[in-house]
């Protein structure tokens, strides 16, 4: 009989990884390497002039609170993908054999780590380029990519006592959307209010980051010792968002991702309580669409969360671009509210069921994302700068168009024709078609934006 025990964590993924040339491997990573090159010098001339450049008024005060904005959005981001999380073929492994489970989930958690550090030690230099220089770069750094651990290995812990608190990550959010909103309103669209500085002196940064390391390191050790005790539950849900998310990615195809999104949070709502609504057609059309809205809050946290977007950029950039930003993070804010319009445009069955005109459909499922695009222009014409009422008209109507566009293009057709243009590999034209309805619209509005 053979011997069970012998079977070790790093022969199950050589099993499951059988090593590929060397030569494969090169071509393989030649992509990924253009794209993080580019990345990478876009945002090393974007740290660059955030250190050259001298700090606002108020910006300890907006490096605080955009610091906090950014460790929900990664929480949740980690929360709802795991964060640790596991194949069908990688579960059969953890769960039915006598192979260590930590030791088998150990290089996913030390690579989500990693990941966790990379972007805490980029996350001052996205500050930076906002805001000025309000902290010592080798200290931002430090202290950031100790917070970015902290938050990787806190929401391992959260999955370990199977704790989902996202309700509270996005109050959390919201406040710091807040506490951005009230010092760009109070200066009356000319900045940023003037606040205090952080109450730290120049040599006492390090013993911030010390205490920022031990507290990442001892959530660390937990989660790592919590590995030994992640269900299937708890590894298998994440494995399927990962699996969806890489063929829409590699198939440009974001309406797969979206689909497996709304299946989540059907899940994570359980049941609704059945109503009667009354009216017309299209009013019940209309409050249907609210009541989607109300049970998905993420999509109104978006929306709010944009709102500061335009200002910031205009404290860090020159005023002539501020109204495109305004334009597209407007189109942002508008299309999270329109996964009513989009449900319905996609599926025939449905509006073969309903029993309308598709115009009246779109009408009625363009009312809220309509009212929602001229609220958050109104609000934020009213504190950014540069941003005049024609450039907020314009982006209320564009941001419209736009997402009615996206929302009622015809699905992709991979039997068309095929270009391949280097970098991309093959493509076929069908999709290159099906990209520029909508964002085309979005380029041309911009140049008019630019140009009033």
């Amino acid at each position: 009989m053979p011997d069970r025990r012998a079977v070790t964590a790093a022969a199950v993924r050589h099993r499951l990884r059988p090593p590929v040339p060397w030569r494969f491997q090169v071509a393989r990573l030649y992509a990924p390497f253009v794209n993080f090159s580019i990345a990478g010098l876009v945002g090393c001339g974007w740290a660059y002039a955030g250190l050259t450049k001298t700090s606002h008024p108020g910006g300890e005060w907006t490096a605080l609170w955009l610091s906090v904005l950014g460790a929900a959005v990664l929480m949740k981001v980690a929360l709802a993908a795991g964060p640790v999380f596991a194949g069908p073929d990688r579960v059969f492994w953890v769960l039915s054999t006598p192979v260590s489970r930590g030791a088998l989930l150990r290089p996913r958690f030390l690579w989500l780590l990693a990941a966790g550090a990379a972007v805490g030690a980029g996350w001052p230099a996205v500050v930076s380029g906002i805001v000025g220089a309000v902290v010592p770069p080798v200290a931002a750094a430090g202290a950031g990519s100790a917070c970015g651990v902290a938050v990787v290995a806190g929401a391992v812990v959260l999955q370990w006592v199977r704790v989902r608190p996202q309700g509270w990550l996005s109050g959390l959010a919201g406040l710091a959307v807040v506490a951005l909103l009230v010092p760009l309103w109070a200066g009356s669209g000319g900045g940023l209010l003037g606040t205090a500085g952080f109450p730290v002196r120049p040599g006492g940064w390090a013993g911030v980051i010390g205490a920022a390391w031990v507290v990442a390191i001892g959530l660390a050790v937990v989660a790592a010792a919590a590995l030994r005790s992640l269900r299937r539950s708890d590894l298998a849900a994440g494995g399927a968002l990962a699996g969806v998310a890489r063929v829409s990615v590699s198939w440009f195809d974001l309406a797969l991702l979206g689909a497996v999104l709304a299946e989540r949070r059907a899940r994570a709502l359980g049941r609704v309580k059945s109503v009667r609504l009354r009216g017309s057609r299209l009013v019940v059309l209309a409050w249907t669409d609210a009541l989607r809205l109300r049970r998905t809050p993420n999509a109104a946290l978006v929306w709010a969360a944009l709102l500061p977007a335009p200002a910031l950029v205009s404290v860090g950039w020159e005023g002539a671009v501020v109204p495109a930003v305004h334009l597209v993070a407007a189109f942002l804010a508008t299309d999270r509210l329109a996964a009513g319009l989009k449900f319905v445009c996609r599926s025939p069955a449905m509006r073969r069921a309903l029993g309308l005109p598709d115009r009246q459909l779109r009408l009625a499922h363009l009312v809220f994302p309509a009212f929602g695009a001229i609220v958050w222009c109104a609000v934020t014409a009213a504190f950014t700068p540069h941003v005049s009422a024609v450039n907020a008209l314009v982006s209320a109507v564009g941001a419209v168009a736009v997402v009615h566009r996206i929302a009622t293009r015809p699905p992709i057709d991979y039997g068309a024709a095929v270009i391949d243009f280097g970098v991309f590999g093959p493509t076929p034209l069908g999709l290159v078609v099906q990209f520029s309805r909508g964002p085309a619209l979005l380029a041309v509005l911009g140049l008019v934006q630019l140009a009033l």
